[in-house]
């Protein structure tokens, strides 16, 4: 027998109350001898014994009733081992099921989570009718597939078995709240939170210990207790965040060996448009994280998409890993300004492009295509006035450069609004020829910064803070601008940011040298340097021009600024990551996505004459693994947000605008924290959740674990039968003194 409310026990001290007052009544009697009466005495004193003994009876009825109300209290129940109590209380259990991907780990004996299914199965053939259960699956966020407490067991049982692996990692802490917050509600005496999980280390990070707010009897069963040996790519990181056509890439690939045993004889694929790449054989020490690179070398611009594999293991979710990179090519400049001749060399060395001032869309199309593009090309500049540019049609242009741009008339201020609201980007190179009350006039609207007085350097300045991650400066060595080859400014000019802005790189005065302004997908970088040749050494703005780091920093902007407008550039999103793009010319659309299906078919796919580089054709186009795509609304500010990454792979989105079908891609991949299997010791893990046990070893856990549910449930309660049998004593004793009180009249 146990008690649900022992604290009442204290209670059965009452009980000795009538025995005091018995006792205290029978000090103060006094024995006072008649003479008249002593004759009787000899025959009341049979008459007397009966009377003790109904009085002891009824002291012993009034004892018995107050301790019979004080167990009441305390609500004792009888285990299942005494007949009585065949009948047992109530069930109400909450099943935790983790189905984090490290779950499809496949021990010597299956796969871990078909074992975990068969013992959730197993706990629930023990309920009996009037028990009621709920069902949550668990990986970083819960899913109450029975979110209450439900009699109908047999659609429970169906959903574990119809229930699978996901590709997300494991947090405990919200599936385990959301079970209490279930039990909660139950008002049975038996109540049981089980867990049924791989217990791996990741999933009991970052949160302290839980209490137990349900007061459920908490169960941890673990479904292995064998070491696991798992290898898995950690990571595959370009060397550069921007890519170009004909540029040698550096794919850094990170490979993790889970276990404390080396792996030999390993291989690393890479997959490109579907075709084999690229293969590198490795062997991997115990618990080593291995870096190595891939190269290669695109030929075409465009978004491709791939992925790396491993050879084959117990765990084989972790073994791909999918990419998708946008290839610059073709971006098309237009460079404004008195004197961009120095630019056009600059942006395109070997002057593919014809550099007369007609706009590329007036070329006439009988005009052989080698003469009007060439493939294998970034960058296509064309150069015009800024008398010219009042006029000039934009629609074919992804970046304007304003070099030195003296004054802005509102004709030009009207065409660069207008191509912002594109989602185009705009660099401008300011100096102490431009107006500041002109310019000023446009940093409330567009401009980075506001304008100020000019400054004089003597010495020069040099470039002394910059980002080194953003994509502009991360192909720099990591010594950056040394003093040996650092540009040397002469003369710039107040710059005040705007508080949407950012600072990306300061001269060694702490003077903002770039500066940029992000609105939607587009992009205004404004520098702190002219770019007109002047003559004589006093006119000298700076040596920048003739800098060795000038070409490199102009092309890195100028693909900077043209991906600014794209939504795939190397997104790496994890599953249930929320992927966000901006759609400005689409705004209060609908995007359409789907999930590509990998195969050998090509995954390139060929920007169109209409596209900028991250925009695609529908040529090559993969087939959709979901027959119907996702349809998502673009906000009227042109974002469009996809929460339903479940799957790793490449996705496509596809939106209408007014040039036709605009499509982009990205990545999902798993999480390689879960690739991690090492297990949180069992009981560390029972005193995280408050669950009963007492147990130090995995293998007596597990033994403990799979014990009989039965023979761990609450008999039944007999507090009812106690007060019941209370109140019959208390008629007794009432019919008992009362008869005495008449005999005694």
């Amino acid at each position: 027998m146990a008690f649900l409310n022992p604290l009442f026990l204290f209670g059965l001290l009452a009980a000795g109350i009538p025995l005091l007052i018995h006792l205290w009544n029978r000090r103060r009697v006094v024995t006072i001898d008649f003479s008249s009466l002593m004759f009787l005495t000899a025959a009341h004193r049979e008459n007397a014994r009966r009377f003790q003994l109904r009085q002891l009876l009824i002291l012993l009825l009034r004892m018995v009733i107050v301790a019979l109300i004080a167990l009441a209290l305390a609500r004792p129940f009888l285990t299942l081992g005494l007949p009585i109590a065949s009948v047992r209380a109530k069930t109400d259990l909450v099943i935790v099921l983790d189905n984090s991907y490290s779950m499809a780990y496949q021990d010597v004996d299956g796969i871990r989570f078909e074992k975990a299914k068969t013992l959730a199965t197993d706990i629930l053939d023990t309920l009996r009718h009037g028990d009621s259960a709920a069902f949550i699956l668990m990986s970083d966020s819960p899913k109450p597939v029975f979110r209450q407490l439900t009699p109908d067991i047999d659609s429970i049982i169906a959903a574990i078995n119809n229930a699978a692996v996901s590709y997300r990692t494991t947090n405990v802490q919200p599936s385990f709240e959301l079970a209490h917050e279930i039990l909660a509600e139950s008002v049975q005496l038996n109540k049981e939170l089980y867990l049924i999980s791989d217990f791996a280390q990741n999933g009991w990070e970052n949160w302290s210990r839980l209490p137990n707010r349900s007061g459920a009897r908490i169960s941890l069963i673990p479904v292995t207790e064998n070491e696991a040996h798992n290898i898995s790519i950690e990571e595959i990181r370009p060397s550069n965040q921007l890519i170009g056509v004909n540029l040698l890439l550096q794919m850094n690939v990170t490979i993790a060996n889970h276990s404390a045993a080396p792996l030999a004889q390993h291989r690393l694929t890479m997959f490109i448009g579907g075709e084999k790449q690229k293969t590198v054989n490795f062997s991997a020490a115990a618990d080593e994280l291995l870096k190595t690179i891939l190269t290669y070398n695109f030929s075409t611009p465009g978004t491709h998409t791939g992925y790396l594999t491993l050879t084959e293991d117990r765990l084989n979710i972790d073994n791909r890993r999918y990419f998708a990179l946008d290839v610059i090519g073709e971006v098309r400049v237009l460079c404004v300004g008195e004197q961009t001749e120095y630019l056009m060399l600059a942006l395109n060395p070997n002057n593919f492009v014809n550099s007369s001032r007609v706009p590329m869309d007036a070329v006439p199309q009988s005009t052989p295509e080698n003469e009007r593009k060439s493939d294998g090309v970034m960058i296509l500049p064309t150069q015009c006035t800024p008398t010219e540019f009042e006029t000039f049609p934009l629609d074919d242009y992804d970046v304007i450069i304003l070099a030195d741009v003296p004054k802005i008339s509102n004709q030009i201020s009207a065409q660069l609004q207008e191509f912002i609201r594109h989602g185009k980007s705009i660099i401008v190179f300011v100096s102490n020829r431009s107006d500041p009350i002109n310019y000023n006039e446009l940093s409330s609207i567009w401009l980075p910064a506001e304008v100020g007085n000019t400054l004089t350097w003597t010495p020069p300045e040099q470039i002394g803070m910059y980002q080194e991650s953003h994509p502009i400066f991360d192909i720099f060595p990591n010594e950056g601008f040394s003093a040996q080859y650092a540009p040397q400014f002469y003369n710039g000019v107040v710059l005040r940011p705007m508080p949407e802005s950012e600072v990306i790189a300061r001269f060694a005065d702490n003077t903002p040298f770039l500066v940029e302004r992000i609105r939607g997908t587009s992009a205004v970088l404004l520098y702190n340097c002219g770019l007109l040749a002047q003559q004589g050494a006093a006119a000298t703005a700076n040596d920048l021009l003739v800098n060795p780091y000038f070409l490199p920093m102009l092309q890195q902007s100028v693909m900077y600024a043209a991906m600014a407008s794209s939504n795939s550039l190397t997104w790496a999103g994890h599953v249930g990551d929320t992927y966000t793009a901006y759609y400005p010319r689409s705004a209060g659309g609908k995007a359409s996505i789907g999930l590509m299906a990998v195969s050998g078919q090509s995954e390139q796919f060929v920007a169109d004459k209409a596209s900028t580089p991250a925009r695609q054709s529908a040529n090559n186009q993969q087939s959709i693994i979901n027959s119907q795509n996702t349809v998502v609304p673009i906000g009227e500010d042109g974002t469009m947000r996809f929460q339903g990454t479940e799957r790793p792979g490449i996705y496509q989105i596809e939106v209408q605008t007014r040039g036709g079908i605009q499509r982009d891609f990205f990545a999902v991949n798993v999480d390689a924290n879960e690739a991690d299997l090492a297990q949180i010791p069992f009981q560390q893990a029972a005193a995280r959740v408050g669950a009963q046990t007492s147990v130090t070893e995995k293998t007596e856990a597990l033994a403990v674990a799979t014990d009989p549910y039965e023979l761990r449930r609450h008999g039944r309660e007999i507090w009812g039968e106690l007060l019941i049998l209370a109140v019959c004593l208390m008629m007794l004793e009432s019919f008992l003194s009362n008869r005495e009180s008449r005999s005694q009249m």
